[in-house]
């Protein structure tokens, strides 16, 4: 995943304060207004009922929204609820208990489907890392949305009428389809539609994990629902109206809310850091069997509430920051079919489980009813306690498979908790003993016939015996000046022919012989992943920098976080880190983006120069990468102010002071580059073709050609980079200057100058476009 704008995180906490008060909002009026129409035994035929419809929208949404990213298909949904409640609240005055029904089966079908759908989008939007730091502020802005709804749900009740009410939370579906489209802003990935119609139930059956996580959510849902059902017939023996109903409610959802905020603020990332996921996540079924416990000892409403609460509390905050961690490491063909059938299906399937228990119970044995339902929550949360301890190995089994696809590297993988850490080492040590077998059965089993180079292996047993070589000569070299050396441990108990070919090659990268060096990575084609830290530092080799290029550029993409660690350290060589930019600029990918994107505040201009010369590269070959403006305008502007100084310090001195032109100083060559370094960087985040017309026509010795250019920037450009750019563009002497420029990207940009008359008047449509739309 790629690094998000603080605007699109904004987004992020506000649509979830929205999604969850109009949820809390809805309901509260849900229950409030069904009960003021029905009596309570008619709560589990619409909690059965709204489940299986649950249960279809779910199935037939995923099958018709497939192909597409959740965040184009939630706002769909998003506008169709809003229609929904339009409707509803149309014919509310004159159908109040049909439109009772039908708003119940609507909030309680659709509400889940859109509350997974948004953190679906949360959770491709943002990667692992953004996710683990943003997941506490979008669950407090979701905490605070509750609140806000359960008051003004409590205040609505006495002062709106319930039809009123039914259109606002039109309104504010409406807003979160907004907030959502503003979240997914330039994501246009698609899932894959290659797969075939029984591909989910493939994955299902093929996957442990994923029924695992299937059944623990059903099994909270049953609890739930038993629970809910006990609570509100509590609730509605002692309130009869509906306005009652309603503000009773919404006090209560208002509340739960309000604690949820501080459990969540308070021990939700305590808890992932000190006991890990799968406790954190086991904090619901383990809630639900101690509060049912309380409600048995202590019958009435306030346990009841206090049962109800606690699991619900403990499910959006606790569970919630464990839950949606857990998906992390599922690769995208895996998950994007099956989360939202996990989430929503499973939910509805054990609310509607629990609503057929309810109808069952009520049937034979109405006058303890109440207590036979809460034992069968406590049943199920103790079977969710023990499903919970077998989502340690699946979660495991998950991270293997990502990092063997590549979706995820070691280097990159923020460590969550200890249980993360522990299995990411047991990982490594797995790969690294499969990698060595592998390697190991390909040097003794293998034969011509199977496409395996002979001398590749001749040069491994040469590679072997030239460590035994090393060694003793090391060691003979060493003896002389035993007295005068430093201090160093002595070696490890272990003759070279003991050794993993891994090891060994490691001892030839590091021997910095040209001749080794170049054995090992013609050996090990493709770089394996322990080899890729020991083979960045030759970059700065001249002798081997070509090779290491070569090998590093062939395993980039799976070992990128490997390669933005030794980019970002400041203490790696400036020669490393420049043909590490390079090496990102061939590899089209937002993570490559996004670590060049923090190379433009590096102190170095060159390797600025270079991260900017890459980004505009890898925009080009894949321009659906999302590349933040404000950051680009942000670097460009500060190299546009440090130009401006630098010439006005090199033009202000006299010529017979220092005779070479101000466009030939040192000053001048510097301001020259940083001109090519700001356009390098707007060709990145602008449309290229006006843009490099722009350039021609500023770059031009004509006037009215260079004006025209700076129209077409002004109109583009945010007005601080350009007032600081302005005197840049002005200046005759730096626009002719630029041409000799010694950037590629420019070279390429002023290579297509067949008609200067033409492309003028192609950026004259082009300004008269851009007058248009603001317009």
């Amino acid at each position: 995943m790629t690094e998000a704008t603080d605007k699109t995180k904004r987004a992020a906490i506000v649509v979830a304060a929205l999604l969850i008060g109009q949820l809390v909002a809805s309901r509260a009026l849900r229950d409030g207004f069904f009960l003021s129409h029905f009596e309570p035994s008619a709560l589990p035929t619409m909690m059965t009922g709204s489940a299986i419809l649950s249960v279809i929208v779910v199935l037939g949404s995923t099958r018709v929204l497939r192909g597409i990213a959740p965040a184009r298909s939630m706002p769909l949904l998003f506008v169709g609820s809003a229609l929904l409640f339009v409707v509803e609240w149309a014919l509310s005055l004159y159908f109040p208990r049909v439109i009772a029904v039908v708003l119940y089966l609507h909030i309680m079908s659709l509400g889940a489907v859109v509350t997974s759908g948004f953190w679906s989008v949360v959770n491709e939007r943002f990667d692992p890392y953004a996710a683990k730091q943003l997941i506490a502020r979008i669950g407090g802005g979701a905490s605070v949305g509750g609140v806000l709804g359960g008051v003004s749900v409590w205040w609505g009740a006495s002062s709106l009428e319930i039809p009123t009410m039914i259109l606002i939370l039109g309104v504010l579906n409406a807003a979160c389809a907004i907030g959502i489209i503003q979240i997914g802003a330039g994501d246009h990935d698609t899932a894959r539609t290659d797969a075939p119609p029984d591909s989910t139930t493939q994955i299902f059956r093929a996957t442990p994990y994923l029924r695992h996580l299937a059944l623990l959510v059903a099994l909270g849902a049953f609890c739930q629902a038993t629970y809910d059902y006990v609570f509100k017939a509590r609730a509605a023996a002692i309130f009869e109206t509906s306005a009652e109903l309603v503000s009773f409610f919404a006090l209560f959802y208002m509340a739960l809310n309000l604690v949820t905020f501080v459990v969540q603020n308070l021990l939700a990332q305590r808890s992932l850091k000190l006991f890990g996921l799968t406790f954190t996540v086991g904090t619901l079924p383990g809630s639900g069997a101690i509060f049912g416990a309380i409600a048995l000892a202590f019958p009435g409403l306030p346990a009841a509430a206090a049962m109800r609460g606690g699991i619900g509390v403990t499910e959006n905050s606790l569970f919630r920051s464990g839950y949606e961690l857990l998906f992390t490491p599922i690769l995208p063909e895996k998950k994007r079919p099956t989360k939202t059938l996990i989430d929503v299906g499973g939910d509805k399937i054990g609310t509607a489980l629990g609503g057929a228990a309810a109808f069952i119970v009520l049937a034979i044995a109405p006058s303890v009813a109440n207590v036979l339902l809460v034992m069968a929550g406590i049943i199920a949360s103790v079977c969710g306690v023990y499903v919970t301890r077998r989502l340690h190995f699946g979660y495991v089994a998950s991270l293997e498979e990502s990092l063997r696809a590549g979706s995820l590297s070691l280097e990159s993988v923020e460590i969550a908790d200890a249980t993360t850490q522990f299995a990411v080492e047991e990982i490594r040590e797995a790969l690294g003993r499969s990698d060595a077998l592998r390697r190991e059965e390909l040097g003794t089993t293998s034969t011509p016939d199977q496409g395996v180079d002979l001398s590749i292996l001749v040069e491994r047993e040469q590679l072997r015996s030239g460590l035994d070589d090393s060694t003793r000569t090391a060691t003979s070299r060493a003896q002389p000046a035993q007295a005068h050396a430093p201090y160093r441990p002595p070696p490890l108990p272990i003759e070279p022919e003991e050794l993993d070919e891994i090891t060994i090659a490691i001892g030839h990268l590091r021997s910095a012989d040209p001749d080794r060096v170049g054995q090992v990575l013609r050996v090990h084609s493709p770089l394996p992943s322990e080899l890729v830290s020991h083979t960045i530092p030759l970059l700065r080799d001249e002798r081997v920098a070509e090779l290491a290029f070569e090998a590093l550029s062939r395993v980039a993409a799976a070992n990128t976080g490997a390669l933005l660690d030794a980019l970002r350290k400041t203490w790696t060589d400036l020669t490393t880190r420049r043909r590490l930019c390079e090496m990102l600029g061939r590899l089209a990918t937002q993570r490559s983006a996004n670590g060049l994107i923090e190379m433009l505040s590096d102190r170095d201009f060159e390797l600025r120069f270079r991260a900017a010369q890459s980004l505009y590269q890898i925009h080009r070959q894949n321009p659906r990468l999302r590349i933040p403006e404000d950051r680009i305008y942000e670097a460009a502007e500060v190299e546009a102010a440090a130009c401006h100084g630098r010439w006005l310090s090199r033009t202000a001195l006299d010529s017979r002071i220092s005779p070479t032109p101000a466009i030939e100083s040192v000053e001048g060559r510097r301001v020259n580059q940083g001109l090519t370094y700001i356009w390098s960087l707007l060709l990145a985040v602008l449309d290229p073709e006006p843009l490099k017309l722009a350039i021609r026509a500023l770059t031009s010795p004509t006037g009215g050609h260079r004006g025209t250019g700076l129209e077409y920037m002004e109109n583009v450009l945010p007005p601080p980079l350009m007032s600081a750019l302005r005197p840049l563009f002005l200046d005759l002497r730096l626009a002719t200057g630029v041409v000799r420029s010694r950037a590629s990207i420019l070279t390429e940009v002023m290579s297509d100058r067949a008609d200067e008359s033409r492309d003028l008047a192609a950026l004259k449509r082009h300004i008269d476009e851009l007058r248009g739309r603001r317009a």
